[in-house]
Order: C-alpha cells, then structure tokens, then sequence
C-alpha cells in the first residue's frame, strides 16, 4: 500500500516555512535538514524520526514515500499505542489531525532517539544524512532558559534536502503616556504616546499597554493573556483601567470580560489585568494580528521623586508559550518601562551681606494655556530662609515674594521658564537636560541676569533672591535740618537785598 506525499499537506510544520528542493532523489540516498533560528534567542531543537518509507519521483515529478514505517524516534510504548504505522498515516488527513498527533507524541512521551541541535540567534545549524521521511521537530526542555522563551514543535517532510526557519516570534508588550505642557496644551488627545514624560505633581497621567500575539497564535488550543503593570509610590492609580481588542485600528471595548484587579505593597501598586483564555472572548474576532490595549490614569502624588531617578511605571506580559501542552504553560516577556520625570525651585534668602534672611514668604505662579497666571503654591513666611516649590513640570512660571521681612525692600517679580529634554523613545528612559544644562551643578540664566545653578540628579533648579534694606530717614538735628537752616538762611538774605534795592530806587526818584 502507498501513501503519497498529499500526507506532506497535512503533517507540514505548524510553525515553518519549508523549501523542498526540486530535483529527483536516488533509493538509499540521505539528505541535509537546516534548521534556522531568525529569533533573538538561543534555542535547542530535537529532532525526532517518526515514519520512514521508501521514496522515488514518479512520471508527474511528485515524490512519494511508500512502505512508510515506524521511525527511530517513536517508543515502543507509541508504536504500540498508535498501532500499524501505515494505518496511521493514513488517518492523517487535515492539518488539525496533524496538529492533535504532534500534541499526543510530546505531551504523552511517546518520542525517543533525538538529534539535539543548538541554534543561536539569527544563525543556522544542520543535521545531515536523515533518510526519507516524516520528522518531530521540538524545543528541547531546558532550551527555555530565556525571560521569553517559546515552545515549538511540528512535523515536517524530508524528501530531499530541506530548509526549516522556525517561527517562533513571542507576543510584546509596550507601555506609553502622554505628556502635557500646561502652558502651552489645553488638549492632549493629539499629543504622541511616549516612553517618558514630565508632569506636576496632582496632574493626571494616561497610561496606554499595547501587547500583541504570536503568528502561531491559531495553534493553541487556549491562550492565556495577563498584564502585571507595577507602579511606585508617586503614582496613584485612578481604578479606570479599560480593555479593548484593536484590529486593523478597529477597537472593541471588553473590560467586563477581563479580570482586573489592583493592590497597594509598601506604596507600591500592582495592577493585574488577566484574561485566562482568549478564544473565550465574545463580540469580537481575534487572530495573530489583533492587538490587546489597555488605558488607565494614575496621579502624580506628593511621593514622587524629583529629578533623574524619575518615577517609573513598568509592565510585563505573562503569555501561553507551548501549543503543545494546549496553552497552559507561560512564560513572561521583558518588562517594559514609562518614566514620569518631576522638578523643583529651590529659593535660597539672604540680606545684602548675604547672610540668610528670615520672614519672607512666597507664592509660585504657572502660566496656563489661556495666558492666565494659575497659583501652583504659597509658602507664608517664617523661620524659613531656604523655600522648596517642588514637583514642577515644564511651563512658564513667576515667583512673587508674597511677604516681605520687616525693613527690606521686595524683590521683583521673577518670571522663568522650566524646560527639559528626555528621551521619550527609548527602553530605558533618561533625563537628558533640565534649562539646556546638561552636566551637575551647571550655572543657567532664568531671567536677564539671574543666575541659578541645576542639579540633574535631584532635579532641582537652584537660586538666590536677596533683599536690600530700605532707606532710612534722616534723625532731628542732622542734615536734614541743617539744610533747612542753610535755605532759610538764603531766603533772609534774599529780602534783605531785596529791601535795599527798593529803597535805592526810591531815592533815586
């Protein structure tokens, strides 16, 4: 009885894609399987023999394997359970019964003999005189060594000598958010997604994750989806996380098919969205291309942290990574990471000698995006010589003294502006610059001349504002009167001569 290759269209790779060669191969001949790893990690492959048989090319050109038997790679314990070889061949008939042999195969351990190959990332390895047949290609068991590993496994045809590249591509996930500059945006709905952005603290931050699904997604029978998303103490989650399935753009909302659950740990918060089986998602279509995103707020609260450290929001994505054990077994991808950055005024007082100087107080004013001056803080006055405005975001600012100390003259009104640059694309998110400076300590203008020095670290924008004396009045008996007498004095001397020349004048006439 002859099983011909048709068998190929049903036991083909369910995550390959095969080049066979075109021309005729002698009996007896042996062939070369290349296995080739396009991924980004190291995998082990196994390759198991599971039927051989004869081969010849018939008068169409068609190869076809006749006489097929149990291979080397199939235990005693399968050959008996799955009976004649040919017979079983021949109940091959869809990819689906392809699929259910290669899940009976690994999952009961019906598989033996393998030829175990590493192959590191982007490269390729050969396993070279296979006879003709059917072979179970696999991931070995500790090749999973990786934070994102996959399984694979799938049957392929060796009539001749064949190039395998394994597809085994891992969802992602992505986390971003939205920026905002209160003077100068009134609306952030247009405004790009990004890895980091600058805020004050009390605004409002919208998050977005955005994770998708492997090419062999169609395999498992059940895929388990779970986004663990971990904020610090400075963030404040806002409970409104919402969950939508994105196709081609297209979004379908299913947060109330999705489990989400958040939880606080040393001011830390844990946000866990888990959709245990996405093929039980209803209302929508779901396939290798479809996206999952999520959107919630959180607040930048009084304990976030100023400067380079910043405050960070990661994510990580718990996915199903073997079909073959029908989607049950996990693994997570890399964590994904925001940064939230947050500066401060610091304002050091000193009198005209420069000693620090008790009883002022001040009020720091933003501009909004109207031009109007919104109050951000007023610290009133005190013991205090040294005022801390912190958690700022960029934006147009003025610092008034709102109380002077008793004696001394206002300072003027300090208008300024805080910018900063960011990486704003980038896995690890950095603080680039705050006013153009770029090193510690660096020395920047804030207004005309008024000198400030800036710490990236700390994120802090450092200045002096010093107060002058006011005049003092002159006491009695000083120059004042004398000054007094000296007019007076002129003013006699003045009628005097005045008095002469009129009586002259009189005589005269």
């Amino acid at each position: 009885m002859k099983k011909t290759s048709k068998l190929t269209a049903v036991l083909l790779s369910l995550v390959l894609v095969v080049f066979l060669p075109l021309a005729g191969n002698a009996a007896g001949t042996t062939y070369t399987l290349t296995l080739n790893n396009p991924g980004e990690t190291t995998h082990q492959f196994q390759v198991y023999q599971i039927f051989i048989g004869d081969l010849y090319v018939n008068g169409s050109g068609e190869r076809v394997l006749s006489n097929i038997e149990w291979g080397n790679g199939v235990t005693a314990g399968g050959k008996v359970f799955f009976g004649n070889a040919v017979e079983k061949a021949e109940t091959l008939k869809t990819e689906a019964d392809g699929k259910a042999f290669a899940d009976q195969l690994v999952s009961v351990g019906y598989l033996t003999n393998p030829v175990q190959k590493t192959v590191a990332a982007n490269s390729t390895e050969t396993i070279a005189n296979l006879e003709p047949g059917y072979y179970l290609i696999k991931d070995a068991g500790n090749s999973q060594n990786m934070e994102n590993g996959v399984y694979t496994a799938y049957i392929l045809e060796v009539v001749g000598d064949i190039t395998a590249s394994a597809k085994i591509d891992v969802p992602t996930v992505e986390k971003k958010a939205k920026d905002i500059n209160d003077t100068l945006d009134d609306d952030i709905s247009d405004n790009p997604w990004q890895d980091s952005v600058d805020y004050d603290i009390g605004d409002t931050i919208p998050y977005q994750i955005v994770g998708t699904l492997p090419t062999n997604y169609a395999e498992y029978d059940q895929y388990y989806y779970k986004f663990t998303d971990n904020m610090c103490a400075g963030l404040t989650y806002q409970d409104d996380a919402k969950v939508y399935i994105d196709n081609a753009g297209v979004e379908t909302e299913i947060t109330s098919q999705v489990s989400i659950n958040s939880s606080v740990s040393n001011s830390d918060t844990t946000l866990e969205i888990t959709i245990s089986n996405l093929d039980n998602i209803t209302g929508v279509s779901i396939n290798k291309d479809s996206k999952i995103v999520v959107r919630y707020t959180a607040v930048l609260n009084q304990n976030a942290v100023s400067g380079s450290a910043g405050n960070e929001n990661t994510v990580f994505l718990t996915y199903s990574n073997n079909p073959n054990a029908g989607g049950v077994e996990t693994a997570n991808t890399p964590v994904n990471k925001t940064v939230v950055f947050t500066y401060k005024l610091q304002i050091n007082k000193v009198d005209e000698n420069n000693s620090p100087l008790q009883n002022a107080g001040f009020t720091l004013y933003k501009k909004d995006s109207s031009g109007a001056w919104q109050t951000v803080k007023t610290i009133v006055a005190g013991s205090e010589t040294q005022f801390t405005f912190a958690g700022l975001d960029d934006g147009d600012y003025k610092l008034v003294e709102s109380e002077v100390p008793q004696g001394y003259n206002k300072f003027e009104d300090l208008e300024f502006n805080i910018s900063a640059e960011h990486t704003s694309d980038s896995q690890t998110p950095t603080l680039v610059s705050i006013n153009n400076a770029t090193t510690e300590g660096e020395t920047i203008t804030l207004q005309g001349s008024k000198l400030a020095t800036v710490s990236l670290a700390s994120g802090t924008i450092s200045t002096t504002i010093m107060n002058k004396s006011g005049s003092l009045l002159p006491s009695t008996g000083g120059i004042g009167t004398t000054i007094f007498y000296i007019v007076g004095a002129v003013l006699v001397i003045c009628g005097i001569i005045f008095l002469i020349a009129k009586k002259s004048m009189k005589y005269e006439e």
